[in-house]
């Protein structure tokens, strides 16, 4: 269970950091013939979609009795690919002054496997759990997989986070304001699965043949801390003094890491989500 003063920590800091935002609006000084820069403040949402990939590498917990220094098994898969499964959604708190803009965002993204054929990188032994054919177990060696199907829905993210972005506006215009900014978001990654673990998965054929059906061990259901960073390009549309109207293009990638299986099959996974996303929003100016 996450400690409740952090989950509150992470609701609180936002707020804090918005409270205090140097944020634009241009007026003119009569009395210096200068423009200058007003600072606003905005609350927008906005809904998305988009795809990506998944790289993963996991290997066992426990070491190979005949070299203990080395994991029983390893596997790796890349470049497996991913989509939404639930639009993403965010809320945004943020402003800008000039060409300079910070914004503070909370969101959820909902992603998941697709059915698909991968190849696993896969190394060592594996252990099949006793059964009643080999009642004391049997180590398997395994090898890379020329072919593995995953199923529909094989893996499902849902990524909550809070994150950060400064980012630099183009001055085009009073009412177009293109712009391009780099963040960091930290949050909670649940990873579900109907099997115990992405990396187990690709000796599913060989347990079966041995007596072992994978799908009886416990199914993945894990949440843990994450980061990540992410990249958008965007124009803010204003309406008028108070509304505007914000398309987004952005690129991120999240950094997981967890633990999966259970008893003989348990396993350490890592995983870099990457991800390609279009979002539509609404900001409210902040007077």
């Amino acid at each position: 269970m996450v400690n409740f003063n952090i989950t509150k920590s992470c609701f609180i800091v936002p707020f804090c950091l918005w409270a205090f935002l140097p944020l634009n609006g241009q007026s003119f000084d009569p009395e210096t013939g200068i423009k200058t820069y007003l600072a606003k403040k905005y609350l927008s949402f906005s809904v998305g979609a988009g795809s990506g990939n998944f790289d993963l590498s996991a290997e066992s917990a426990f070491s190979n009795p005949e070299n203990p220094k080395e994991r029983l098994w390893t596997a790796e898969v890349s470049d497996v690919s991913t989509n939404l499964h639930m639009p993403q959604l965010s809320i945004k708190f943020g402003g800008w002054k000039g060409w300079q803009g910070l914004e503070m965002e909370l969101s959820y993204v909902g992603q998941k496997i697709p059915s698909q054929i991968v190849y696993y990188d896969s190394h060592g032994q594996i252990y099949i759990p006793p059964t009643d054919g080999y009642p004391d177990g049997y180590y398997y060696n395994v090898e890379p997989q020329d072919s593995v199907d995953l199923d529909d829905g094989f893996l499902h993210f849902n990524l909550f986070s809070i994150g950060v972005t400064g980012y630099a506006n183009i001055l085009l215009s009073q009412a177009i304001k293109p712009y391009f900014g780099f963040g960091f978001s930290f949050g909670l990654n649940n990873i579900q699965s109907e099997y115990p673990g992405p990396g187990s998965f690709a000796a599913k054929n060989v347990m079966a043949e041995y007596g072992y059906n994978i799908q009886d061990a416990e199914e993945l259901n894990t949440t843990d801390f994450g980061v990540g960073f992410h990249i958008p390009f965007g124009i803010k549309f204003l309406f008028n003094e108070n509304l505007f109207f914000n398309p987004e293009f952005r690129y991120s990638q999240s950094f997981l890491s967890f633990g999966s299986s259970d008893a003989y099959l348990k396993e350490r996974d890592r995983g870099t989500l990457q991800s390609f996303q279009a979002s539509i929003g609404l900001g409210v100016i902040l007077k």
